[in-house]
């Protein structure tokens, strides 16, 4: 379907920004397959894995060594990942700062260089917010990105440039004009996106000219220097009666080279760079294809889109919708009570919408970021062969708000997967380690054997687990070691602050982030260092220092 818009609106837009654009382009289709049976990793991703992993072996001994001359180093090393949690600004600055506790580029703390010994790193929502300033900026480092950020966070989400937020909304309705020009149509995601672009990511114009498959051309990704990121969300199926992904619901995965999921009953990668083509059994509809859908704000909005949460909304017309069209069968993931700060994060996106007249609300799916369907009509992956469109949510929404599953897929040969968790299932606004165990029930039913024991959190509360580091797989070289890093006060100031919350002044900024630097690196504890390394080389089968004993009496969930 197409969306009628004046051609004198397309090329005063286009003059305007210098023929950057959010609008998908049409381009023809390349030679090579649009579909990829999800039977191991691509030829781009492993060839990539493969390279940053020797660089990243050289940095794990580096740092490990530093830490602790008792390492021994000479055998193989594991490969290292880390998950970004959601949880919104809280989530960003939280897990800012635990990056910055690790890069050896960016502190001097006890950690430090850790970061340079990782592989991979994937993120959801807040953690996705994160992750993509990061790798857009050329994976810049944190208190870089502070400069940056601390305007942007002080003038509000929905006050974006201050005085200047009417100027700025006008030019986003643009943008989703231009989008429905292309036949596509614009949701409150793309809202969302441009505005989140414009607080996270480099360029003119909000960052409209970044997309997800150009990180590739980026140095710091040429040189193989930064961790192989994965930002994570869900589909709903809205031929049904619910507006919530399912506990057991599929974790899609938005990578530089790819987008799919391993859901055995989907299996499926497709080329990230021709997102949103028209495709049916696979094969292309015509003979042109589509790029730039793959905006990297649309990728980092659709992991935090969460209009569709019947405990969140977006007031009025979204709120009647939900009530008319479907009902939720999963407990929603929001870490905010219903109080004042909700209702406030409610109003602004009903005003956003106000100032945005190209979004309308006609059906349930307008709630959504909406994602043409590359397997559609494709019998291999049954699950979602029949949705034209892939309705796409948070990722966290059905509980697993870190995005640990890519790292459960043995063709990545993951060893160690550290897990900074910066959720707020507690009244204080901390992680209680809900969102772990979700994890490792869904990938039990999953049949992720990958994925170590974890209990529920009354569990962890009992042994007085619950509010630091933890260490899940010890002893299991059957499984991956899970190294949960829980967000926790270890300033005075802390480090929480309501999901909802889409104003952080420059303060906040900083002190959250300092909070992380203290999660990070305990306090710049050498034991933890030393402990850390402890859990990141058990499985290795290489001899450890003796301080490991001590550290695995402390740190090892024991049944």
């Amino acid at each position: 379907m197409r969306f009628p818009i004046s051609t004198t609106l397309i090329v005063t837009a286009l003059v305007s920004r210098g023929f950057t654009t959010y609008a998908p382009i049409s381009t023809p289709c390349p030679s090579t397959s649009l579909v990829r049976t999800a039977t191991g990793l691509s030829n781009e991703e492993e060839a990539y894995r493969t390279a940053r992993k020797a660089k990243a072996d050289v940095a794990l001994v580096d740092w490990l060594l530093k830490t602790n001359c008792g390492f021994d180093t000479s055998g193989e090393l594991p490969a290292v990942a880390l998950t970004s949690s959601g949880g919104g600004f809280r989530a960003l600055l939280a897990g800012a700062g635990v990056i910055r506790a690790f890069d050896g580029r960016d502190s001097n703390v006890s950690t430090s260089g850790l970061y340079q010994g990782l592989t991979y790193h994937s993120a959801l929502s807040g953690g996705a917010w994160l992750l993509s300033s990061i790798i857009a900026n050329d994976f810049a480092t944190i208190s870089s990105l502070m400069e940056i950020w601390k305007p942007n966070f002080a003038n509000g989400l929905f006050s974006p440039e201050g005085r200047n937020a009417a100027a700025v909304f006008a030019d986003i309705d643009t943008d989703i004009a231009l989008k429905q020009a292309a036949g596509f149509k614009g949701t409150v995601a793309d809202a969302w996106s441009r505005l989140l672009s414009l607080q996270l990511l480099p360029g003119a114009d909000y960052g409209v000219d970044n997309t997800l498959s150009a990180i590739t051309s980026l140095s710091s990704f040429v040189d193989n220097e930064m961790p192989y990121p994965i930002i994570t969300a869900m589909n709903v199926d809205l031929s049904g009666t619910s507006c919530i992904p399912p506990s057991n619901g599929s974790i899609w995965e938005f990578t530089p080279y790819e987008f799919g999921t391993w859901d055995l009953e989907v299996a499926a990668f497709t080329p990230t760079a021709y997102l949103g083509t028209s495709l049916y059994s696979g094969i292309p509809v015509s003979s042109n294809c589509t790029t730039n859908y793959d905006n990297l704000g649309f990728v980092l909005g659709t992991s935090s889109t969460l209009f569709n949460d019947p405990t969140i909304g977006a007031a009025g017309a979204p709120d009647l919708l939900l009530a008319n069209l479907c009902t939720s069968t999963a407990t929603s993931n929001s870490t905010s009570s219903v109080d004042e700060l909700k209702l406030e994060f409610e109003e602004d996106i009903y005003a956003l919408l106000a100032e945005i007249p190209d979004i309308e609300f006609t059906s349930v799916a307008d709630l959504f970021a909406t994602w043409p369907n590359p397997f559609y009509n494709l019998s291999s992956s049954p699950l979602v062969s029949g949705q034209e469109n892939l309705a796409m949510v948070d990722g966290g929404e059905s509980g697993q708000a870190n995005p640990i599953f890519p790292f459960l897929q043995p063709a990545r040969n993951v060893s160690v997967i550290l897990v900074n968790d910066n959720d707020g299932d507690t009244a204080a606004i901390y992680p209680d380690g809900a969102e772990l165990y979700y994890t490792y029930l869904a990938a039990s039913a999953a049949g992720l054997s990958r994925m170590p024991f974890v209990p529920s959190p009354d569990v962890l509360v009992a042994k007085n687990m619950s509010d630091g580091p933890v260490f899940f797989g010890c002893g299991d070289i059957s499984t991956a070691t899970v190294v949960w890093i829980p967000n926790a006060p270890l300033t005075a100031a802390g480090g929480a602050i309501e999901t909802a919350q889409m104003q952080i002044n420059e303060t906040q900024t900083e002190s959250m982030v300092a909070n992380g630097v203290a999660v990070g690196s305990q306090n710049d504890s050498a034991e933890w260092a030393t402990c850390l390394g402890c859990a990141i080389m058990e499985g290795s089968g290489t001899r450890l220092p003796e301080d490991c004993t001590a550290c695995f009496e402390k740190y090892c969930f024991t049944q």
